[in-house]
């Protein structure tokens, strides 16, 4: 059973699986680091989400938002990400990086809602896809809209994908600056219920949906938690339209692991055969 989870989520939570197990039973986790476990009704609170300048632009006047997945909430520092800020750098982006930090959780809280109780996985995911849909139907606009620069870019892995599409949904359609919507691994089912067609004309660019069909966890904690029903981070979106472009990254990245890392060896190539940035200088 822990070989199953840390290949699933990778070595940070496999460690903090272990030092779990190297603890006795619940009372005495409750005793020894009680204060690191989350309480299940705890679930509903709520951290609003905040924007984080990276670095400006060189001599375009856009911006580029990176929102990043599920436990990844301790990434507050622009070096947390650096790899992704210079694969975007080296696809041509010249614009302003941003980083939208949100509630997202974090491998040791993760580990200790699962080893407490049985469901406590999909309790926890499920608790951070609504998290998700909040920020983005309810933060996001809000804190984009009084950037200064004319277009923005979003960027979003996994749960931030999600962010990203529930952003698309609540921008108003007057609000002309929304370019490009790229979803890495994204957690958002990909079926005609979620209006992909009406929400894409919001955007002046494309959405590019980048799909691993090997990714683990989506393979296996999305599809649980929603029916068996399958989301865009695993296969293409339903919807046919103009503005839409799929793009399968299987034979790249594969069953490596659930994490905006495993993309990044790629990202600059993926990048750049689906959004023209180099020619836009």
């Amino acid at each position: 059973m822990i070989w199953k989870i840390s290949k699933i989520l990778g070595k940070s939570a496999y460690r903090g699986i272990k030092f779990a197990k190297n603890i006795s039973r619940t009372a005495d986790i409750i005793q020894s680091v009680g204060e690191l476990i989350p309480d299940f009704s705890l679930f509903e609170n709520f951290d609003e989400p905040y924007l984080q300048p990276v670095q400006p632009k060189i001599d375009q006047d856009e911006a580029l938002i990176f929102v990043n997945g599920f436990l990844t909430e301790n990434e507050i520092q622009p070096q947390d990400n650096h790899l992704f800020w210079r694969a975007v750098r080296k696809a041509g982006w010249r614009g302003s990086l941003y980083h939208l930090w949100w509630d997202a959780s974090n491998p040791m809280n993760f580990v200790m809602s699962t080893s407490l109780l049985g469901v406590g996985l999909l309790l926890h995911w499920e608790a951070h896809e609504k998290k998700a849909k909040t920020v983005g139907l309810k933060y996001t606009y809000p804190m984009l809209s009084v950037l200064p620069e004319k277009k923005i870019t979003i960027i979003g892995f996994s749960l931030g994908a999600r962010i990203a599409y529930y952003t698309m949904q609540a921008w108003p359609h007057h609000d002309r600056r929304l370019k490009d919507i790229v979803l890495l691994g994204g957690a958002v089912r990909r079926g005609a219920s979620k209006n992909w067609s009406e929400h894409v004309e919001k955007l002046s660019g494309k959405l590019v949906n980048i799909y691993n069909e090997e990714d683990l966890v989506l393979n296996f904690l999305f599809k649980t938690a929603s029916l068996n029903r399958s989301p865009c981070g695993i296969k293409p979106i339903k919807e046919f339209h103009p503005k839409i472009e799929n793009l399968n990254a299987t034979h790249l990245i594969g069953s490596l692991g659930h994490g905006y890392t495993s993309y990044l060896p790629h990202l600059q190539r993926l990048l750049e055969q689906k959004l023209d940035w180099k020619n836009l200088r």
